[in-house]
């Protein structure tokens, strides 16, 4: 974690960088709030959602999302991304 602590204040010629991490991918049954990258406070994290505007079947449910993007999952694993 103290890299990317360095990487915000210190990459980028002093600017910080900006770190996009996945919400994560481990399903229903998994929350991201207990991966330290998805909730860390550094990093931006992303979930995404499948064309009909709900969850992919591999989104966590997580607070820490800050955003969503397109994905083309489907619910049915057997179609996967």
């Amino acid at each position: 974690m103290r890299a990317i602590v360095r990487g915000v204040n210190e990459g980028r010629n002093g600017l910080g960088n900006i770190y996009v991490w996945a919400s994560g991918d481990g399903g229903e049954d998994d929350d991201c709030n207990c991966d330290g990258y998805a909730a860390s406070m550094w990093t931006i994290s992303i979930n995404s959602a499948i064309n009909d505007g709900q969850n992919a079947h591999y989104d966590e449910s997580c607070s820490s999302t800050l955003a969503s993007t397109f994905s083309n999952g489907a619910k049915d694993p057997n179609t996967g991304v």
